[in-house]
């Protein structure tokens, strides 16, 4: 039989305030969870979103002890019995201090975590008529491509500007066997405008899978604005929802099935040469 499985996805605006944070999230995961949500997908920099790159390292975690934002998802995750996805946090870096990496979570109903994905690629731009970001000062980029199974669909991780990056998307489907792709953001408001919408619809219609992207939104300091739009995008690549502003949920039922016809209807896939 094949798998289904109901997924809210979380839109908020996060700041320096790692509580006022954390509370949001809380109340967040709460409405999805009211919804019929069996996993919660939170956006990138849900726990905090400083002024500088250098700002997260006060509150990042190893996560293999009982800090406030492990401890939050696990409670979470234990309270509503639902999967809980923290889509990017400050990870500690052993014998580094100046770095953390930026991780994304997966957390099980019985508050197990299962999996973790590091940010392969660093957001290093200047952007034209926008802002200059380094995330590599503070940032140690990981190396791992990960799939976990949830709900017995085959979730593949990646966060924000992974989504440039068609090959990493084109690894976790064919190489890992990816249905479902996650991809929670901080999108800039300039990029965001220019090329959100156009690379997430290009992510699951050249891999034939659901494209979940929980977002931050909105003005988080004087030096950053995020662009919003969290949506859930179907395997023909239909925006299947969509909440444009504010903080809010979205809540869709995604199906293995779909995944199915799809690439048995036009067997892309099949046919790519993954070039050495």
């Amino acid at each position: 039989m094949t798998w289904q499985l109901r997924v809210g996805a979380v839109q908020m605006r996060s700041t320096g305030d790692l509580k006022a944070n954390l509370a949001s999230c809380a109340e967040l995961t709460a409405r999805a969870a009211d919804k019929g949500a069996q996993v919660v997908a939170l956006p990138e920099c849900f726990s905090f979103l400083g002024r500088g790159e250098g700002d997260k390292l006060a509150i990042a975690e190893t996560f293999s002890e009982g800090g406030p934002v492990i401890t939050m998802l696990r409670e979470l995750a234990i309270k509503h019995h639902v999967y809980m996805l923290g889509g990017g946090t400050p990870e500690l870096v052993p014998g580094d201090a100046r770095r953390t990496y930026n991780t994304a979570l997966v957390v099980n109903p019985g508050g197990h975590l299962i999996s973790r994905y590091r940010k392969i690629h660093l957001f290093d731009v200047d952007i034209p008529g926008g802002a200059t970001l380094r995330e590599s000062d503070a940032t140690a980029p990981g190396d791992e491509v990960v799939v976990v199974d949830i709900g017995g669909a085959p979730v593949g991780l990646t966060i924000c500007y992974d989504v440039r990056f068609p090959e990493l998307y084109r690894r976790l489907v064919k190489d890992k066997g990816a249905e479902v792709l996650m991809v929670p953001a901080a999108f800039t408001a300039h990029t965001g405008a220019a090329h959100w919408h156009l690379l997430l619809r290009a992510r699951a219609i050249e891999d034939q899978a659901w494209v979940v992207a929980p977002a931050q939104w909105g003005r988080h300091n004087d030096k950053r604005e995020s662009y919003g739009h969290t949506l859930v995008v179907d395997p023909w690549g239909t925006v299947v929802d969509e909440l444009e502003t504010g903080d809010g949920v979205i809540v869709a039922t995604l199906h293995g099935e779909s995944v199915r016809h799809r690439r048995a209807q036009m067997p892309c896939l099949d046919h790519a040469v993954l070039w050495k």
